[in-house]
Parts: C-alpha cells; sequence; structure tokens
C-alpha cells in the first residue's frame, strides 16, 4: 500500500513539473495576457477564432467591419443589462436593512412610492412588486429576500461573464486592427501569420492543460483515498495507541458540525458586493468558529496544564 501512496505521488509531482515547464518556459507576463484572452475568446466565441484562422490581408477589413457591428450590439445589450442589475442590486441592498417587523411595517407602506421611483424602467418590474406585495408579513420575508439574493447573483454572475467575454473579444478584435492599419504589405502578411500561428499554439497549449488538469486532479484525489484507506487501516490495526488520535479528529469533526449549523447564512451588504452565496458565507462562519474555538481550546489545555503542574509542584 505504501509503494502504491508514494508512486502515485511522485507521478502528481512528474505531472507537476511537466506543467510548470510548459507553461514557464517561454511564458512573460506579455504573453500570458495573450494566451489567456485567446483561450477566453475561444471559448466564448469560437467562431471568431475560426475566422481569424481563416482570415487573408484581403479579407481582414471583413474581419474587423463583422465583429465591430457584433460588438457594438452587444455592448448595448450590456449598457441595459447592467441598468436592469444596478435596479435589481438597489432593491436587495435596501431590503437587506429590513432587519425586524417595525422596519418591514415602515417599508411595505411607503413601498408603492418606492416602486414607483426604482421602477419605472426596469424589465421585470412585475417580478419585484409583485413579488414583495405577496409577503404579507415579516415572517414570510426572509424566504423572499433569499431568494431574491440568489437570484440577483445570478444575474449579476451571468453580465460579468458577459462583460469578461466582450473585453476579451475586443481585445483581438484591436490587435487584428493594428495589423490591418500596416501600410507595408509584407510587414501586414508577416504580422497576421505570427498572430494566426499563436493564436492555434494557445489553444493548442489550453486544450493539452485541460486534459493533464484533469489527470492530475484523477491522481489527486486517487492518493488522498489510497492515504486515508491507509490511515484507516494503520490506525484500526493499532486502535489502543491511536486512541487519542480518534478522539481528536472525532473532536474535530464535533467542531465543524457545530459551527456550521450554528453560522448564519445572511448577507451583508459586503457579501453582496462580492457577490457571496449564503452556503459560502455560512461556511466562512463554520471556519471561524472551528479557529476559535480551537485557539480558546490551546489557551484553556495550556492555562490548566501550567495550573496542574503548578498544584503538583506545591504538593
Amino acid at each position: 500500500m505504501r509503494k502504491i501512496v508514494n508512486i502515485t505521488i511522485f507521478a502528481i509531482a512528474g505531472i507537476a513539473v511537466v506543467l510548470s515547464v510548459m507553461f514557464g518556459v517561454g511564458f512573460n507576463q506579455d504573453t500570458k495576457d495573450k494566451y489567456k484572452n485567446i483561450v477566453d475568446v475561444k471559448t466564448s466565441n469560437p467562431q471568431m477564432i475560426i475566422d481569424l484562422a481563416n482570415a487573408t490581408i484581403e479579407t481582414l477589413p471583413e474581419f474587423i467591419s463583422k465583429y465591430q457591428e457584433e460588438l457594438a450590439a452587444r455592448n448595448a445589450d450590456l449598457k441595459n443589462e447592467k441598468k436592469q442589475r444596478d435596479i435589481f442590486f438597489t432593491f436587495v441592498y435596501h431590503l437587506g436593512n429590513v432587519t425586524n417587523q417595525q422596519l418591514f411595517d415602515e417599508f411595505q407602506a411607503g413601498f408603492a412610492k418606492y416602486a414607483k421611483r426604482l421602477f419605472p424602467n426596469a424589465n421585470n418590474k412585475d417580478y419585484f412588486v409583485t413579488g414583495f406585495n405577496n409577503v404579507t408579513s415579516y415572517a414570510d420575508f426572509p424566504r423572499f429576500y433569499e431568494k431574491l439574493k440568489a437570484d440577483y447573483n445570478v444575474v449579476n454572475q451571468n453580465y460579468l461573464i458577459k462583460v469578461a467575454d466582450v473585453k476579451s473579444e475586443t481585445n483581438l478584435l484591436k490587435q487584428v486592427s493594428d495589423i490591418n492599419s500596416v501600410i507595408s504589405t509584407v510587414k501586414k502578411q508577416h504580422d497576421l501569420t505570427e498572430l494566426q500561428k499563436d493564436t492555434k499554439s494557445y489553444v493548442s497549449i489550453a486544450r493539452n492543460f485541460n486534459f493533464t488538469l484533469i489527470l492530475s486532479y484523477l491522481l489527486f484525489f486517487l492518493t488522498c483515498a489510497l492515504m486515508l484507506s491507509f490511515l484507516l487501516w494503520h490506525t484500526f490495526a493499532n486502535l489502543k495507541s491511536n486512541m487519542g488520535l480518534l478522539i481528536g479528529v472525532g473532536a474535530l469533526i464535533l467542531l465543524v458540525v457545530i459551527g456550521y449549523f450554528t453560522a448564519s447564512d445572511e448577507l451583508s451588504a459586503v457579501a453582496i458586493k462580492q457577490e457571496a452565496e449564503p452556503g459560502t458565507v455560512k461556511w466562512i462562519g463554520a471556519g471561524l468558529f472551528v479557529a476559535y474555538a480551537m485557539l480558546f481550546g490551546t489557551i484553556a489545555v495550556i492555562v490548566i496544564t501550567m495550573i496542574i503542574n503548578s498544584i503538583k509542584k506545591a504538593k
């Protein structure tokens, strides 16, 4: 068992070295940025990569015109999406201040005027207004608020992904435009060929990297499973001598369970701005609970040990 674990660990280390060589040699900050940009475009708009690979210096103006129009239309859509996202965020942020029955009653009483101010340009006005009006008591409000936050996080994440995609495609289009603006036909052909070679190379590297990464994950989890199996076998084979270890592991698991079920998943204004999920906030709270419990537990053990030792010395 130990030999198998060692072989697997060395295999993972070897793959890590290969990855380091693959992405370390010949990559500076500029080439890293270009690599990431090409890979992002390959994911968001693979047709753009195909069109670039088939482009010639004669067809570059057509390529540029096509994607300028496409990106202009998408930027216009994003501008409207940002407006809708901002309306959504404002509503979620204000509802986050409703923390008791009195504040809920006050917000509910002024909601008609509030909605008239905030939602005149909202595409999904009925979703907000009808949703809140269906909340008849403060007892039902937290459930509505949590669902609203979850929906906002999805909307915001989708918006940020689209912004990143447009940015990557715009960067690639700028590179093509710079090539097209070169006066010398010979240099223009050279620069286009180099860009096409780099694009093909980066896409190939990304494909190989993904395959290698998947293999690394498989080997990593296999190693963890083998190590855990070896640890359990060794522990239970020497149960009496490892009883303290088992108690410690059990106590740690108990702390994690207590921390998770006592932690709050309520999103603060800061958490909403950071696009944190309720589950993430809950696990952070659990982690803090475990950390504090272990810290104060360790201090308590040290103090108690010192007191006991002092008492023994006094006797």
